[in-house]
């Protein structure tokens, strides 16, 4: 039996199910699919839909075999919340401590916004399905505030990874059957934290107007013009070298980023000149793996907020409208790093708001960027929000 794809809202199985174990609210949850009708337009995604994506997850596949279908069926979609969960936890908290230690004693039923049946398929002792779900931002929040977690959730800006293999016969960056090319594809494709990166495709235009030669020497002009198709913040390459000392074959893994204007901002992962043991794939996957938890290592450490850890900052924000006040507020209320807000003084001409943040400097700084926003202190020592 096929089932038209559903959104469900946990409010909805709550309402339906008040006061009842986790598995009859999932029956009860089964129940509503089988009866169910759509209203409107659905998104491809869940995750799409989301209020913060961050919180969402896509694409999770079930194939749950048990003695009845309804059984599986509940199986499969507790299942399917479970990993849903751990997914989400694992981007927001990243240690594999952190993430069980809070599953121990949290069910993710209580978290779920809402999810959405992709797919779905119910024979006989089967049940086959891809789901997609968002949990609740704030409720999670003050979960970990009440666990004492520190927990980060601001998408990074979008980088763009130029993967470069130097081989004795010459460097290639678009090959499509290079192992170490069609490598980072594949990890970028599978990256599911909160750094954005993004990949060019391997076409004829992108071969001859961004040529590995100059890549691999990090030249300013194709950095940049690759930083522009890609519509990118950043630029992550990444060289991989292979070479022979005597007889024996080495390694050599370096990665650089640079900002949109071709500016090295920092060294990744570097690895000079690694002997290759029997399996050279596992090696080059470990160089990868190295390079990109860096990366989002780095991100995550920059952008951690602590709820009990707290501090008051006094700010200006000078506004023209009423509309652009409003739009001031909204920011601050997206902001995780900004855990509240009182405003002392409003006119034509802007307000006095006291900021409470739960940040350090670097993430305050992240967070009114991706808001077009900065902080910036005056020669007087006041703060000023203003537009970047």
């Amino acid at each position: 039996m096929r089932i038209t794809p559903y959104f469900f809202k946990n409010n909805l199985r709550r309402q339906s199910c008040c006061g009842r174990g986790f598995s009859a609210r999932w029956m009860c949850v089964v129940m509503l699919v089988l009866g169910g009708g759509t209203t409107g337009a659905v998104p491809s995604h869940a995750y799409d839909a989301c209020t913060l994506p961050q919180f969402g997850v896509a694409g999770i596949a079930v194939d749950e075999r048990a003695d009845t279908a309804e059984e599986a069926q509940v199986n499969g979609m507790r299942r399917a919340t479970e990993t849903a969960f751990a997914r989400v936890l694992t981007r927001l908290l990243r240690t594999p401590a952190a993430v069980d230690s809070f599953t121990e004693i949290h069910s993710p039923d209580r978290f779920v916004d809402f999810f959405h049946i992709a797919s779905e398929n119910t024979i006989a002792g089967r049940y086959i399905a891809t789901l997609d779900y968002c949990f609740v931002p704030n409720a999670l929040r003050d979960a970990f505030r009440a666990a004492g977690l520190e927990w980060a959730e601001l998408d990074s800006p979008r980088i763009l990874v130029l993967p470069v293999w130097l081989a004795p016969d010459g460097a290639r960056a678009w090959q499509r059957d290079n192992e170490w090319l069609a490598g980072w594809r594949n990890a970028v494709a599978d990256a599911d934290g909160l750094v954005d990166f993004i990949l060019l495709e391997p076409t004829i235009l992108n071969e001859r107007s961004l040529r590995a030669d100059d890549l691999v020497e990090a030249n300013p002009m194709v950095l940049r013009r690759a930083a522009t198709v890609a519509k990118a913040d950043q630029i992550m390459l990444v060289t991989a070298r292979l070479d022979y000392r005597g007889s024996q074959l080495i390694l050599a893994v370096d990665g650089q980023l640079f900002t949109a204007q071709a500016e090295q901002m920092t060294v990744l992962g570097k690895m000079v000149d690694t002997p290759v043991a029997d399996d050279l794939s596992l090696q080059l996957d470990l160089a990868r793996e190295t390079i990109l938890n860096e990366v989002e290592s780095g991100w995550h450490a920059a952008n951690s907020i602590r709820g009990d850890d707290t501090r008051d900052v006094i700010v200006s924000v000078p506004v023209k409208s009423l509309a652009q006040w409003v739009d001031r507020l909204a920011a601050f209320d997206t902001l995780a790093v900004i855990d509240s807000y009182v405003v002392h003084k409003l006119d034509i001409t802007g307000g006095l708001v006291t900021l409470t943040v739960v940040g350090n400097d670097v993430a305050v700084e992240n967070g009114l960027s991706a808001q077009r926003l900065r902080l910036r202190q005056r020669d007087d020592g006041s703060f000023v929000i203003e537009p970047r």
